[in-house]
């Protein structure tokens, strides 16, 4: 009997854990992608930089800083080719 609740255990987690690792890397790439600066800024209110030399020239140029965070950084790769215009290392400039 006590074998019997083992192999069903067993069975139960087998069965759960690729539902759990495929959905978890869906749910971050999702929340890397803008479609618009409005929506970023909502997030990001001053933007986000590739690097803390791009965010430093926006504060030298009157604009507020933008983000530079790790994560913040996989969003401007994620989105520079749509967002970022003038193609000065920050996108959503404000």
């Amino acid at each position: 009997m006590i074998s019997r609740r083992i192999v069903s255990a067993v069975a139960a987690t087998a069965l759960a854990l690729p539902v759990v690792a495929l959905s978890a890397p869906q749910a971050d790439a999702a929340g890397l992608t803008y479609s618009s600066c409005a929506k970023l800024t909502r997030v990001y209110p001053h933007g986000v930089a590739k690097s803390a030399t791009a965010a430093a020239k926006q504060v030298r140029q009157g604009y507020g800083r933008p983000s530079t965070t790790a994560r913040a950084k996989r969003v401007y790769s994620a989105n520079y080719r749509n967002l970022d215009r003038d193609r000065d290392g920050t996108a959503c400039e404000r």
